[in-house]
């Protein structure tokens, strides 16, 4: 695990009951509702106002990165092994945020202390878009927008890729609230979506089989 700038909690206006409806684990206590996603805490703060992540603690980072909200992060013990969910997520792939600008957003990602590691486009002109990752630890943050800046909007966290152990077994949990298994755009590895409009769920969900070792 990559420790520096980890990815320790995502803040969702969100009500624990739906994502309890496909198969996770929700703990309850005197602080609140939440889930444990590998090394990450899924934190559920509801809000009627609005849905979806509204922020996330990293390790040494906090403050508002153009308008992402970065939370101090609180210093923790060692955690505890988490239980399996019933849908066999087990860790986070990657936390995709939205930009209207990708470039502005990844020159303030980089003043806060993230590495660019990679750049992806994809389309044709004008609708080319682009994909920006960054490490939060063992977690990858995908920054996706136009490749060419687009002046109305402001960027958001908008969904989460999370990888089953095995992929099968989370789509008969789920049954028709995701959709049927396909290939992923990386080679050997399977995804389905989640269909969080119906549950209903503001954080846009897809889940992955893991990650295929190079031979």
């Amino acid at each position: 695990m990559k420790d520096l700038n980890q990815l320790l909690q995502i803040n969702l206006c969100e009500t624990p009951e739906s994502w309890e409806r496909i198969g996770f684990n929700v703990d309850f206590d005197s602080s609140g509702a939440s889930i444990s996603v590998g090394n990450t805490k899924l934190w559920f703060a509801h809000n009627s106002q609005t849905s979806g992540i509204n922020s996330v603690c990293v390790n040494g980072i906090s403050g508002n990165l153009d308008s992402l909200k970065f939370e101090p992060a609180e210093k923790t013990g060692p955690k505890p092994p988490c239980p399996p969910h019933s849908n066999h997520v087990e860790r986070i792939d990657h936390l995709v945020v939205t930009s209207p600008d990708c470039d502005r957003t990844t020159v303030i990602l980089e003043e806060a202390g993230l590495n660019l590691e990679g750049v992806r486009k994809f389309g044709n002109t004008p609708n080319r878009m682009r994909q920006s990752f960054f490490w939060l630890g063992d977690v990858i943050l995908e920054l996706v927008g136009p490749d060419n800046p687009t002046p109305e909007g402001r960027p958001s966290f908008w969904g989460l890729a999370l990888v089953s152990s095995d992929i099968d077994e989370t789509v008969r949990k789920m049954g028709k609230l995701c959709s049927p298994v396909k290939d992923a755009v990386q080679p050997g590895r399977k995804i389905t979506t989640v269909k969080t409009r119906q549950l209903p769920i503001g954080t846009s969900i897809a889940i992955m089989s893991p990650h295929v070792r190079k031979k």
